[in-house]
């Protein structure tokens, strides 16, 4: 009796990239994220910011608070 031996799956590279430079670059950009995180919160808490001053001087200037101001 003779062993039949399954046939040989040969798959073919998708990708250029080594997985040690994949895993490298996932590395360096986890790296980066914080300082990106960071800048966009700094980034939104000014426009916050901004967005609150110009409420401020809109409520400053309604007729029925300057009249309680009075």
């Amino acid at each position: 009796m003779a062993a039949q031996s399954a046939p040989k799956v040969v798959l073919k590279s998708t990708t250029k990239m080594s997985l040690n430079e994949r895993f490298t670059n996932m590395l360096k950009n986890k790296q980066l994220m914080p300082v990106n995180i960071r800048a966009s919160m700094q980034q939104q808490q000014q426009l916050a910011s901004a967005r609150n001053r110009r409420l401020a001087q809109q409520m400053e200037n309604r007729p029925s608070v300057q009249a309680v101001g009075v």
